[in-house]
């Protein structure tokens, strides 16, 4: 037989091939073998390696050397001469017993086996006979081998991984597991969920698989979108109730227009000196000895007396413009009698860096009955006074971005964003891994891999 694919170059005892595969099996070229180049004249060599597909190494060196392009033949079958049968019929022994060891190793091992087809070069990876013949207990063949693990459908479903869910149907009736986007789903208790949030509503930081809510509704970190839940009785009125986009808990919309309104609660109210609840916050609570009391939007102020009536409240940008509050030139609730008559005069000024300089001044009401003028003894109207004892005096206020309350805010906006961000890498990442286990593998690599 004759081997001529593609072309030659000869460069000394080199030979490169283009278009040539010299080392596949099914070409059977060897050392020793005659290597003919079809030049005028003729010149003939005898192969001393086989290199690579392109890579030949000759017993001598070609004078001159062969240009590319050359056209060659190499005697593969070389019977004519005792030499070349010598080497065809040793070839045949080896190729008889790599072929005997494969099969034989074949039919009595569990081992994969590479069996290699000469005649065409191909080798396949393929079990063996052992292999083929294995199975677990009551013949079930093992999830590794492609099988279920068992031989009915709940030890299938026990091999394979799947819980009790597997032999669910979906839908809304009563057992089923409900779809996303399904409506109408009966039921007098038809979810129950259980917080593990300690120690309570009071828990400052992010919440965790092991410290969680029991339900969460979210945004999808938009900050251009609310946090909200839909309620409705259909046909009738349909509302949403949550967090809007300005933090607030609010309830609003659809049934009831294009509205939002906030819930009062005890962090955006406060009960004023008078009794009176307000909405409110930060508010700073001005006492005659100089104290104060602080929620905690104005945590950070602090208040001094700096003389009779004259109080210095330092940390704040002046006043809150709450129109609730008297709009840009109010922000102050002072004291009043049982007759809702005030207590004092007031004034104020706004220092350089904001802070608050409040005076109050001793307040008569003489067109009123004797009992409810609030005349005091070497107090004339008008004169410094302390704020009554008992009493104070509200200040709305304004407080800077770098206050304690802001930048915890700040923080645990952060904190929440970073939070939601490694919660989606993780669920990305799991996707990856269950879209790769779902592909399964495709080499003996990535089996030996994922093993």
């Amino acid at each position: 037989m004759i081997y001529s694919a593609g072309t030659i170059a000869i460069a000394g005892a080199g030979v490169t091939g283009t278009g040539t595969n010299f080392t596949a099996a099914a070409n059977q070229i060897r050392p020793g073998q005659t290597l003919i180049a079809l030049t005028s004249p003729p010149q003939i060599f005898q192969i001393a390696a086989v290199n690579s597909p392109t890579a030949l190494t000759l017993t001598a060196a070609a004078n001159p050397w062969l240009a590319a392009g050359t056209k060659y033949a190499i005697l593969t079958t070389d019977a004519l001469s005792v030499d070349g049968l010598a080497q065809s019929i040793a070839q045949l022994v080896r190729d008889y017993d790599a072929s005997s060891d494969a099969w034989e190793t074949f039919a009595g091992t569990s081992a994969n086996q590479t069996v290699t087809v000469t005649i065409n070069g191909v080798s396949v990876v393929i079990p063996a006979l052992g292999k083929l013949a294995q199975r677990g207990t009551g013949g079930a063949v093992p999830v590794e081998q492609g099988g279920t693990g068992g031989t009915t459908s709940a030890a299938a479903r026990t091999g394979l991984g799947l819980g009790s869910v597997a032999t669910r149907d979906t839908g809304v009736a009563g057992g089923n597991i409900p779809v996303l986007g399904n409506a109408n789903i009966a039921g007098s208790q038809l979810l129950r969920l259980s917080s593990s949030n300690t120690p309570g509503i009071g828990y400052a930081n992010n919440y965790t698989s092991a410290i969680a809510a029991a339900f969460n509704i979210g945004n999808n970190a938009n900050n251009a979108a609310s946090a909200v839940m839909a309620y409705e009785r259909g046909g009738q009125f349909g509302c949403l109730v949550g967090l809007d986009t300005d933090n607030r808990f609010k309830i609003g919309g659809w049934s009831m227009g294009a509205v939002a309104y906030e819930f009062y609660h005890q962090g955006n109210t406060v009960v004023d000196g008078n009794g009176y609840l307000k909405k409110a916050s930060p508010v700073v609570k001005v006492f005659g000895d100089g104290s104060a009391e602080l929620n905690a939007e104005s945590a950070g102020v602090t208040v001094e007396r700096l003389d009779t009536g004259v109080y210095r409240i330092s940390g704040v940008l002046g006043f809150n413009s709450d129109a609730g509050w008297g709009g840009i030139d109010g922000g102050i609730e002072i004291p009043v009698d049982k007759n809702k008559l005030p207590l004092l005069w007031i004034d104020y000024q706004i220092e350089a860096d904001g802070s608050i300089l409040l005076k109050t001044y001793h307040r008569t009401h003489p067109t009123a009955p004797r009992f409810a003028r609030n005349e005091i003894d070497g107090f004339s109207d008008g004169a410094a006074i302390d704020i009554p004892a008992g009493r104070c005096v509200d200040l709305r206020v304004e407080m800077p971005v770098n206050s304690p309350w802001n930048v915890e805010q700040a923080r645990r906006s952060e904190e929440m964003r970073a939070e939601y961000e490694r919660e989606q890498r993780e669920a990305e990442r799991q996707e990856q891994v269950e879209n790769s286990l779902n592909q399964g593998p495709t080499s003996d690599t990535e089996i030996n891999s994922q093993r």
